[in-house]
């Protein structure tokens, strides 16, 4: 049965099954790195601090009977367990998420063991401290699609309510824990920024949300939100995206629940060119954060045909080639 599109970054705290596959050296097929050997997970973040990779998940533990929300720590092959938070009755930490320089900012999470009620909380995760904690803070419509930028001082929350046509832009000022809407008018034919979760992207001072085959551009000196020139070929929803030195990186996405794309792409915004890379994504996955840790991109969990994905694809995007 086919499930709204809309709805997919709810519906994935599912968890369903496990996708794995890598390569090696000279391009046969192994088992990838895993984010975790012993569970089923769902990744609900992934960010690059300039040390490690940091991974919010939620998993079931079987010996346990019960869900829990873990922070990895990833860094080359040394993977630890940093945080086990069971969940029981708890809200999940983990909607979205943006790096700051010093902490995790995590923008809202969903209620009792992923049921679609999500929460208005906003917490901060210190990788110094290995301290989880709630802020003082409430993201104004919790119910509600939503991707989040971080500009170097504030946080941006790109939303839409539930059951509503209109959108919005909020800033967040980590200090006072406020949010402030922003007087921005979204550009015409711009759907629900929550399918732009995971290909929501900081370049240069701008911000850039893939959506469907556009890229939509945001300025928040001018408050201006427009198209770029630049279109892909393809229209998949909930694509991932990673910023680099190069330009952005962008990969995979969704369509139906019979169709993930493989595909990986490269937008040059000072260009406004889209090139479409040689390497495809060893199987098709959707929603999966994507990191860049200077040299190599890093496309961690997501979604695919059903499954949860509980891998880490390493893309050599100087060199176009997938797999480590």
């Amino acid at each position: 049965m086919k499930k709204s599109l809309l709805v997919l970054p709810v519906l994935a705290v599912i968890l369903v099954g496990i996708a794995v596959i890598g390569f090696s050296e000279n391009g046969t097929l192994k088992e990838a790195q895993k984010i975790d050997d012993s569970v089923s997970l769902n990744v609900r973040f992934a960010v690059w601090t300039g040390k490690e990779i940091i991974v919010g998940a939620v998993l079931f533990v079987e010996e346990e009977d019960a869900h829990e929300f873990r922070i990895y720590r990833i860094s080359g092959d040394k993977k630890e367990v940093a945080l086990r938070i069971p969940i029981g009755d708890r809200p999940i930490p983990g909607d979205t998420a943006v790096w700051t320089g010093k902490e995790i900012l995590i923008f809202g999470g969903t209620e009792n063991e992923g049921t679609a009620y999500q929460t208005p909380d906003v917490y901060s995760y210190s990788p110094d401290t290995n301290q989880l904690r709630l802020l003082n803070a409430s993201i104004p419509y919790p119910n509600s699609g939503k991707a989040a930028l971080w500009d170097g001082r504030y946080g941006y929350l790109f939303i839409q309510p539930d059951r509503s046509e209109e959108k919005f832009v909020y800033r967040f000022e980590p200090e006072t824990g406020r949010f402030e809407k922003l007087n921005v008018t979204y550009p015409e034919g711009f759907g629900n920024p929550g399918t732009c979760l995971y290909s929501a992207v900081w370049y240069k001072g701008l911000g850039y949300l893939v959506f469907r085959d556009k890229i939509a551009v945001f300025d928040p000196s001018s408050l201006s939100f427009r198209w770029s020139n630049a279109t892909l070929p393809t229209e998949y929803y909930a694509r991932s995206a990673v910023a680099t030195e190069e330009g952005i990186f962008i990969f995979g996405g969704f369509l139906t629940w019979d169709d993930f794309s493989r595909e990986i792409f490269k937008f040059v915004p000072e260009k406004g060119l889209v090139e479409k890379m040689k390497s495809e994504l060893p199987f098709g996955v959707a929603q999966a954060p994507a990191v860049w840790n200077g040299r190599w991109v890093y496309i961690i969990g997501g979604y695919s045909n059903g499954r949860d994905v509980n891998a880490i694809i390493p893309y050599d995007y100087r060199a176009d080639r997938v797999g480590g």
